[in-house]
């Protein structure tokens, strides 16, 4: 845009100036030929030749001499402080392009260093982005989200002023995405045991555990009355998920809370592709169960009896059970095995949705 401008500044000077010559010459030679006639006309019809060829050879000498002045005019001497004037022009506007230029170069500049300082801020707290699990539950499960994200701002920012506690810390496992710290919530809350987490966070719950199967299908992990309800273990199993098939219980919430994302196994069998682990983080460990089989089945299925010792005859012959799987899974289940099963209900008061996981892996947490 600079560059235009002073184009159109330099020949507008320029354009003004022939003009002005153009009309000078124009009124010079309309003078000049006034000035002939007017002789000529002083030989009339009765003038002796040599009077009429005097006259012409006036005009002719005239015109000569006004022909030769406008050539000086518009000489480049003439022109010079027109000349001049581009120069200047031309100067200014290069001028202003590399003003334009450093402006434009300073800005980039600025840029890439805020740039960088962005980036510096974000390596700095993706740690804790990672730590933070995606929080789909109603009013009283973000409560609770909040805590877990204090307590792991705490637990981050003690870590990076520590360098010598960091480099002595076991690594992590890579499948170990979660960093819930349970520690704080279980003293504020004694009657809960972990975590249940799905690896891709659509699911991600305290797990509560109590001396029925009633209290947490009506209040949340707060002891309120809410229509969520809690994630909360079979009473008969081990808190510690010790057992043979350890049975975890949730709503299913139209809105996809809870467990209410565990049907989507049901709807659509390409789901299980990109959600085949889950795990459950005790303050001690952190175990990682594959999905093996997913189902509906009426609430007095046997399936709700294997628990505490009866969970063994499961894990030594679990093909019965499975014959009414949704999916068709080769995956090994023996004697030595540890399950999970993730129960849910469904829009059928006589049936429940099940999904069934294998340990297949464990660290300390």
């Amino acid at each position: 845009m600079l560059a235009i401008k002073g184009f159109n500044e330099k020949h507008r000077s320029i354009a003004a100036v022939m003009t002005f010559l153009t009309l000078l010459l124009v009124a010079v030679l309309s003078a000049l030929f006034s000035i002939a006639i007017f002789v000529c006309s002083l030989f009339g019809k009765n003038a002796s030749t040599g009077k009429r060829i005097a006259g012409i050879v006036m005009a002719g000498v005239l015109l000569c001499i006004a022909i030769l002045a406008a050539q000086r005019l518009t000489s480049p001497a003439t022109m010079g402080s027109g000349s001049e004037t581009a120069v200047d022009s031309d100067s200014l506007d290069q001028a202003k392009e590399l003003e334009a230029s450093e402006q434009v170069q300073e800005v980039i500049d600025t840029v890439a260093a805020g740039s960088t300082e962005q980036q510096a801020g974000t390596d700095q707290s993706i740690d804790l982005d990672q730590q933070i699990s995606a929080d789909q539950s109603a009013d009283t499960e973000q409560q609770i989200s909040t805590e877990v994200v204090e307590d792991q701002q705490t637990t981050s920012a003690t870590t990076n002023t520590t360098a010598e506690s960091a480099t002595t810390t076991a690594p992590r496992k890579s499948w170990d995405t979660s960093d819930i710290e349970l520690d704080k919530l279980m003293e504020a809350y004694p009657e809960m045991i972990g975590w249940v987490y799905f690896e891709d966070g659509h699911i991600s719950y305290p797990i509560m555990h109590t001396t029925d199967n009633e209290k947490y299908s009506k209040l949340d992990y707060m002891g309120n009355e809410a229509p969520t309800g809690a994630i909360f273990l079979d009473y008969r199993s081990a808190a510690d998920f010790s057992d043979a098939n350890s049975i975890v219980y949730g709503h299913n919430m139209k809105d996809g809370t809870m467990f209410g994302s565990l049907r989507e196994y049901r709807k659509d069998p390409a789901y299980y592709n990109d959600h085949q682990y889950f795990q459950i983080i005790t303050p001690t460990k952190a175990y990682r169960y594959l999905i093996f089989e997913y189902m509906d089945v009426p609430e007095t299925y046997v399936l709700y009896d294997y628990v505490a010792e009866a969970a063994l005859e499961f894990v030594k012959d679990a093909e019965p059970v499975r014959i009414k799987s949704y999916m068709d899974s080769e995956i090994p289940v023996t004697g030595d095995s540890k399950v999970v099963t993730l129960s849910t209900c469904t829009k059928k008061d006589d049936l429940q949705f099940v999904v069934l996981g294998v340990l297949v892996e464990e660290s300390d947490h």
